[in-house]
């Protein structure tokens, strides 16, 4: 049985050749190369490609922005995905690990290394968590398919309940990239970022049933949880699309307004910020940390006086708010 196609990126014509050559004498040859991350992208949405190779700095598009972006696509965001180097830094680990890489090749290339990982990618060895989760969430989508909303709803809230933790995996993947253990961050990476995908996937098919239940403010909960764990893995396209789907749907939640701040200020996009924040304290021009964001906006643009102001607005809302009492204490210091 012949194996799967393996795609190779990089722009430099003389590694692709050592990569090529590595790959041949470890026994796959079924090959396409190309020489820039924009020609890769183009043969991954018309080819059936079994894993990408590719590399980690290229000068118009690098490997880990083509890997972000690919994650981001539903056919695509298990593919198995390697990046090479010749020499990793800490950054660049943790930057792949929470891309969702799959491993790392060193330059020049290990063949024994390079076989092992080829031959666990390809034959798609999955984790036993990641499987058991992928199982459980795959028989609570037939679920809804059969319209057995209340069987899909218990198995869902009993997985997310019980769930196992992404961050617990992030942080193994933090402590190992301290210790130069490089596989093991990445080993762990990929098992916080797939349990992440399949979470995603657990919470927008509740969405799903509560709205079929006619149960429409649970479900706009349910898709604000989605949003806010594409947040916390910085998909923030994939969060934004979310909102705007409930924005859409007719709501008027002050969470939603809310999250769309933080993600157009994590964006650097102030001005959309502070249009979902006023929006939002329009809903409730009660809640403090409403205030609190504005605040931070204000920080974010250099202007302290006016910081200042929304900080102890925040306070003013809640005299016990500890972060507000904080920063406002830290401007008059000079601090900040």
């Amino acid at each position: 049985m012949p194996h799967p196609s393996i795609l190779t990126i990089t722009e430099d014509t003389m590694e692709q050749d050592r990569l090529l050559t590595a790959l041949k004498k470890v026994g796959y040859t079924n090959i396409i190369t190309a020489d820039s991350a924009d020609k890769g992208w183009t043969v991954l949405k018309t080819s059936d490609i079994g894993c990408v190779i590719a590399a980690y700095d290229m000068s118009d598009m690098s490997g880990l922005a083509l890997l972000k972006i690919l994650r981001k696509e539903e056919r695509l965001a298990e593919l198995p995905f390697f990046l090479t180097d010749s020499a990793f830094t800490k950054i660049k680990v943790i930057k792949a690990g929470q891309a969702g890489v799959s491993g790392l090749f060193v330059i020049p290339y290990d063949p024994k290394s390079l076989k092992m990982r080829l031959i666990t990618a390809l034959g798609k060895l999955k984790d036993p968590v990641i499987h058991q989760v992928e199982l459980r969430v795959k028989k609570g989508l037939e679920l809804i398919e059969k319209k057995e909303y209340k069987k899909a709803l218990g198995l869902f809230q009993t997985l997310v309940t019980q769930r196992e933790n992404p961050e617990y995996y992030y942080n193994i993947g933090y402590i190992k990239t301290a210790q130069n253990k490089h596989p093991e961050a990445i080993e762990a990476f990929s098992k916080a970022t797939s349990l992440d995908r399949l979470f995603v996937k657990a919470y927008k098919a509740m969405a799903v049933v509560y709205r079929a239940m006619g149960e429409v403010e649970k479900a706009e909960e349910h898709t604000q949880i989605a949003a806010e764990i594409y947040m916390d893995t910085d998909k923030l396209g994939k969060a934004e699309d979310l909102l705007n789907e409930l924005l859409a749907s007719g709501t008027n939640s002050l969470n939603v307004f809310n999250t769309l701040g933080v993600l157009y200020r994590k964006k650097g996009d102030t001005k959309e910020a502070m249009k979902q924040y006023k929006k939002a304290l329009k809903v409730h021009p009660d809640e403090p940390y409403i205030y609190y964001n504005i605040g931070r906006l204000y920080l974010d643009d250099k202007n302290t006086s006016k910081a200042k102001s929304y900080f102890q607005a925040a306070l003013d809302k809640d005299h016990g708010f500890t972060e507000a009492k904080q920063v406002i204490k830290a401007i008059d210091l000079g601090m900040i």
